[in-house]
């Protein structure tokens, strides 16, 4: 077959969107906001990460300072590999290019407010797709129901 008979179908639409962080063009992460499968996802890894939060967070005094560096690094790192999982796409870096993932503001671990500011952007989109396919099948409906 030649290029002559080829189809081009376009599924753009279901291309990841692009997120800018802080208004800084640096930083923009890519998301399906339709990807329906981000809840077992969640489900699997956010009692991973609140367990590794607190690991961080309950390091003994008694542990060198090498070792507690370690046990530090390591934890955030797998935090951040948990949240990639979860969104399937690389965020973690871009959403926290320094400091960890169990750093404190407002009185939750840096994840939480990460993990919970990006779902509201698949709540808000799924919500919308949602009403935008119960107008179409209403739309369709209505011929037959005489509405």
């Amino acid at each position: 077959m030649g290029k002559n008979n080829i189809v081009d179908i376009d599924l753009s639409v279901t291309k990841k969107k692009q997120f800018r962080i802080d208004k800084d063009d640096n930083r923009i992460i890519e998301l399906n906001t339709s990807d329906m499968n981000i809840l077992s996802r969640l489900q699997d890894s956010y009692p991973k990460l609140d367990a590794l939060g607190t690991k961080a967070m309950s390091i003994s005094e008694t542990d060198s300072v090498e070792d507690t560096v370690s046990i530090l690094k390591e934890v955030d790192g797998e935090m951040r590999s948990l949240l990639n999982n979860i969104f399937d796409s690389d965020i973690a870096d871009i959403c926290a290019p320094d400091g960890s993932m169990f750093d404190m503001f407002n009185g939750e671990f840096r994840f939480e407010h990460i993990v919970s500011t990006l779902i509201g952007l698949y709540e808000t989109n799924i919500d919308n797709e949602y009403k935008l396919m119960v107008k179409k099948i209403k739309k369709h409906t209505d011929k037959y129901t005489g509405k």
